[in-house]
């Protein structure tokens, strides 16, 4: 399942948000510096994002020629980036969370905002970095530091992982169990459009008017497929993933937020 490439970007993803965490307790950096610096390193890693992943492809018109459909071409070209590039993964609406939370003057909402940004930025952040779906295009270490890509991916989710652990950990909050209910409810606000957008964004093969298979999917929140490969072919099946899905969900959420109500609770303390 990890390739060594895939092992080499996880020690220096994890030695960063180590890093990272530290350099910010020893700078005593304000929320809104860290957020702020934040938010370059988002732009800037979509920025580098999509323009490794946009390809020149030509226009095409199809047609039939012996009886089989062919695509020729216009002549004319453009960019194309694939749809599961679109920034609607959690990590990817990381940048959004940090565009808000530095507009936001109502520090209710604000820190409402700043507890989902500790959830799903270590829990999507360490997950994007363990269960990276960037492996399945590289094959040999080279190939893992020499392409733009990787580096752009790795870099981020450490920093996603490396601000959630400060929100949570590094600076005073009110993060407690108290947030477990409105945290919830926000999560899946965020992912319920997904198993819209999934659909939509699929491409589907007909047969006599019923879809009998896909060339093409997205899967936004993992909300279709589970990111272990597992392969359900049954809805009930499915179901049971987005059941068990939502337990574990559920659970790690409030172990964080007790973590962090107790880290601050001693802080307080002391």
């Amino acid at each position: 399942m990890f390739s060594t490439g895939h092992l080499l970007w996880i020690g220096i993803s994890f030695a960063l948000i180590v890093g990272g965490f530290i350099a910010i307790r020893i700078r005593r950096a304000s929320l809104d510096e860290v957020l702020k610096w934040c938010l370059v390193v988002g732009v800037a890693s979509e920025v580098v994002k999509v323009f490794s992943v946009t390809v020149i492809l030509p226009m095409v018109t199809p047609q039939i020629s012996g009886g089989e459909l062919v695509y020729e071409v216009t002549g004319t070209y453009t960019p194309y980036m694939e749809l599961a590039h679109l920034p609607l993964e959690l990590c990817s609406l990381m940048i959004l969370f940090l565009a808000l939370a530095l507009w936001s003057k109502d520090k209710a909402w604000r820190e409402s905002l700043l507890t989902v940004m500790y959830i799903t930025g270590v829990i999507g952040g360490l997950m994007g970095i363990l269960l990276a779906y960037i492996t399945s295009e590289f094959n040999t270490v080279q190939d893992y530091f020499t392409s733009p890509r990787v580096w752009q991916y790795f870099l981020y989710h450490a920093m996603v992982v490396t601000l959630g652990l400060y929100l949570g950990f590094g600076r005073e909050n009110s993060i407690s169990l108290r947030s477990f209910k409105s945290t919830i409810l926000c999560i899946v606000v965020l992912d319920l459009p997904t198993f819209y957008l999934n659909s939509v964004f699929s491409q589907p093969v007909y047969a006599a008017e019923k879809p009998v298979g896909l060339v093409y999917r997205t899967n936004f929140f993992s909300s279709y497929v589970n990111p272990l490969g597992l392969v359900l072919t049954e809805k009930w099946q499915w179901i049971a993933y987005l059941c068990v899905r939502m337990a574990l969900a559920s659970v790690l959420i409030a172990l964080l937020l007790w973590l962090a109500g107790a880290v601050g609770k001693n802080r307080r303390k002391g």
